[in-house]
């Protein structure tokens, strides 16, 4: 009868922890991001989509605005003749004024959206960037400020851009050739059910070996006495 209600308990633990690890609340996507340009430059990014948009507004030119999402970048990498960075944090943008025939693109590709470097250097007062990753965003502009967790939303890379922060004047464009955008894996999380779970069948067994010993040793004398 104790072995059953032990057994029971365990069960019922193991299933409530399971239970509670399948229902918990699914994190927005991080999302992976890769390219190389016409010069041979290549880079990386990570950017996470839930990042909550600055109360500044992006300023990108003369009555341009959009939305600025500070440190939504992480794992910027860049290699290039002109520029080497590793692994830093910066912010990313989304201007929905700018369409991407606007820039030069077919039409109804989306609009403009993109790394900028350094961080807060599109913020008010005004545009400072030293260099931008331009990317056509074609997410679902009336959810806007919340970004799409789709990889397709992210339809294509333009290239990377650097400027004079001081005059804004654009002094070099690398186009990008190769664009790459997955959803980026998430760690597994511990084990924490089915090491209960196993904990449970350990103990069951571990009771179960000790009251056969018991039976034994009672048989065993029960023998002796005889």
């Amino acid at each position: 009868m104790e072995i059953k209600k032990l057994s029971m308990a365990v069960a019922g633990a193991a299933f409530i922890a399971l239970l509670t690890e399948g229902t918990a609340p699914v994190q927005a996507a991080l999302l992976d991001f890769s390219f190389t340009t016409e010069s041979g430059a290549t880079g990386s990014f990570t950017l996470e989509t839930d990042t909550p948009p600055s109360g500044e507004p992006g300023i990108f030119g003369p009555g341009i605005t959009g939305i600025s999402y500070p440190n939504a970048v992480s794992n910027f990498s860049v290699s290039a003749p002109y520029i080497n960075l590793s692994n830093v944090t910066t912010d990313f943008n989304v201007v929905p004024s700018i369409t991407s025939d606007f820039i030069g693109f077919p039409a109804n590709l989306g609009v403009l959206s993109g790394v900028s470097y350094p961080p807060g250097c599109i913020t008010a007062p005004g545009f400072t960037c030293l260099f931008d990753v331009a990317v056509l965003y074609s997410g679902n502009l009336s959810e806007l400020p919340v970004l799409s967790d789709n990889p397709l939303s992210y339809s294509r890379g333009a290239g990377i851009r650097f400027y004079n922060p001081t005059t804004q004047e654009r002094l070099l464009t690398d186009d990008i050739t190769n664009f790459q955008v997955v959803r980026k894996q998430p760690v597994p999380e511990s084990g924490s059910s089915l090491s209960l779970l196993a904990f449970g069948i350990a103990s069951v067994g571990l009771l179960l070996k000790r009251n056969s010993d018991r039976t034994g040793k009672a048989k065993q004398a029960l023998i002796h006495s005889s």
